[in-house]
Order: structure tokens, then C-alpha cells, then sequence
């Protein structure tokens, strides 16, 4: 059993071509315990796979997402600001500190909240 724990580890973490893994010893590709395990590896290879892929593409809709929601406030506080020059005694002057805090506390709770590493 030793030998198929060994085997299993050099064939997933290594992800070496399975011939190469059995170059001296090809009758071992014939025991059915063996084509368990390489067929169990390679299932576990292909979500390992999907699994990157998956990441990638929600850390990817989580920025887009983060960059529109900036983007769009950013639309919003020029819009309010040539409204606050054309009607100043309608429209409060917008203090441009507070929006970088703000922006800077969204972008950071969002990193936390999705671990996007920045």
C-alpha cells in the first residue's frame, strides 16, 4: 500500500506524465489498483483545474464589480458638483477628503471581504 500512497503523491503533486512515472516498472500500469489511483488523480487534476478557474473569474467579477461601483460614484460627485456651481445655495459642497476616505474604506473592506490580496 505504501508503494500506491507514494505513487499518488509524486503523480498529484508533481503532475508528471504517468509513463514517465512508470518507465522502469510499465507492468505496474496493467494492475487495476494502479489505474484507480491515475484515474482518481487525474479527476482530482481536473478539479484542482476547474477550481483555479473558478477563482480567477470570481475575483475578476468582484473587481469589475468594485471598479463600476467607483466609477459610478465618481459620475455622481461631478454631476453634483456642476449642479452645486450652477445652484450653490441648493447643493452642499462636497468635501473632497471624505470621498477618498470613503473610497479608500470601500476598496478595503472589499479586499477583506473577498480576500483579493491587494
Amino acid at each position: 500500500m505504501g508503494v500506491f500512497i507514494s505513487l499518488f503523491f509524486c503523480i498529484f503533486v508533481f503532475m508528471k506524465n504517468i509513463k514517465q512515472l512508470f518507465r522502469r516498472r510499465p507492468d505496474l500500469l496493467e494492475k487495476p489498483e494502479v489505474q484507480e489511483l491515475i484515474e482518481y488523480t487525474q479527476e482530482l487534476e481536473g478539479n484542482v483545474f476547474e477550481k483555479k478557474i473558478e477563482e480567477t473569474y470570481n475575483k475578476e467579477h468582484i473587481l469589475k464589480s468594485m471598479l463600476s461601483d467607483i466609477l459610478t460614484s465618481c459620475r455622481e460627485h461631478e454631476e453634483n458638483k456642476l449642479l452645486q456651481d450652477r445652484y450653490p445655495e441648493l447643493y452642499e459642497k462636497v468635501d473632497a477628503d471624505s470621498l477618498v476616505k470613503n473610497l479608500m474604506d470601500y476598496i478595503i473592506s472589499m479586499n477583506a471581504k473577498n480576500d483579493l490580496r491587494l
